[in-house]
């Protein structure tokens, strides 16, 4: 998670963006009128400022504050504060998200500050600091399913492996420091996790703030231990941060990607449609729509999918489950 020469997000930005201008100038002239076609459809989708983010953000940062009130006060008992809690905390992965991809705003560069206040903002109950998870997501977009570049590829696997790395992963967010500075303490996680360090790369920047994040939240939460708070703080915030993330391993690493063996444009990622996945994976049963146009906010890749999907599936797009123009059940 510490090491020193992988390029800065900024310069990622334009690698994994496929449907960059730069991506475009770059192919050949076959391959740029491909590429032209499909952002002529994409552009649609994207560009303008989103405020459905925002007042989503709005309305679940309401939710939980009231929740870690109410828990604080006795109004509810902490094990339904922790219910409660875990899942808004798993509902502030999005806004974060497209904050990343500067979605929010789209194309308007003066207000980026908003959407960087908003990616921050969704670090306190994620427990994921948004700078070092930008660098990190781009790097999944620009190496998608690359074994030894892609800090995602970890959760490649089957379903039974899926759990043993989820507690390995959370086990590393827990003693970071110590697993990251102290090589000879990872003799204690999952085999399969123990190349994780190397595949995530990162700049030493990046690794020191993501300690940094670290040593802040935990102090916070020693604090809250030492002024009687401490059962409260487990409940109400750290234990909902560590459970959602187990859920957005399956979601966004695991399941867009199964089986994450290829690392093509129209195969690294598939749409893997069924009942209620709109809602469970929050438009990210699209995902191979994600990769290709990843300035298209989440909530609008079904409608891009449903506009391209024929071409896609020509193309080799896996198309699974109830998507439309599926060729498959879904892979599990």
């Amino acid at each position: 998670m510490i090491e020193t020469n992988t390029p800065d997000p900024d310069a990622l930005e334009n690698i994994f963006d496929n449907a960059t201008a730069d991506a475009v100038a770059s192919a050949s002239a076959d391959r740029r009128a491909i590429l032209q076609a499909e952002n002529e459809i994409a552009k649609k989708y994207w560009g303008s400022f989103q405020p459905r983010i925002v007042l989503t953000f709005l309305a679940f940062a309401i939710g939980w504050g009231v929740v870690l009130y109410l828990g604080l006060t006795g109004a509810i008992s902490l094990w339904v504060g922790l219910v409660l809690n875990t899942f808004f905390a798993a509902t502030f992965y999005m806004p974060m998200h497209e904050a990343v991809h500067k979605n929010i705003w789209g194309k308007e560069t003066r207000a980026r500050w908003g959407e960087d206040f908003i990616g921050k903002m969704c670090s306190i109950p994620l427990l994921i600091p948004f700078g070092s998870h930008r660098g990190g997501h781009m790097r999944h977009h620009a190496y998608t399913n690359d074994s030894s570049r892609d800090p995602d590829h970890f959760s490649d696997g089957s379903k039974r492996e899926l759990l043993v790395k989820m507690l390995g992963i959370t086990m590393v967010n827990m003693f970071l420091p110590f697993f990251a500075l102290v090589p000879k303490t990872r003799i204690v996680l999952p085999k399969t996790m123990l190349g994780i360090f190397d595949i995530a790369g990162g700049s030493k920047k990046e690794g020191l703030a993501q300690v940094r994040f670290w040593l802040i939240t935990h102090v916070i939460l020693i604090g809250s231990m030492f002024f009687g708070l401490g059962w409260q703080a487990l409940a109400l915030w750290y234990i909902p941060a560590r459970l959602q993330f187990a859920y957005l391993i399956f979601v966004f690493a695991w399941y867009p990607h199964h089986p994450a063996g290829e690392t093509t444009r129209y195969r690294h990622t598939r749409v893997a449609v069924f009942r209620g996945s709109g809602l469970i994976i929050r438009g990210h049963d699209h995902h191979a729509m994600h990769h290709m146009f990843p300035r298209v906010p989440h909530y609008r890749l079904r409608a891009l999918w449903n506009d391209v999907a024929q071409d896609m599936v020509a193309k080799g797009v896996r198309a699974e489950g109830r998507a439309t123009a599926a060729t498959q059940p879904v892979v599990w």
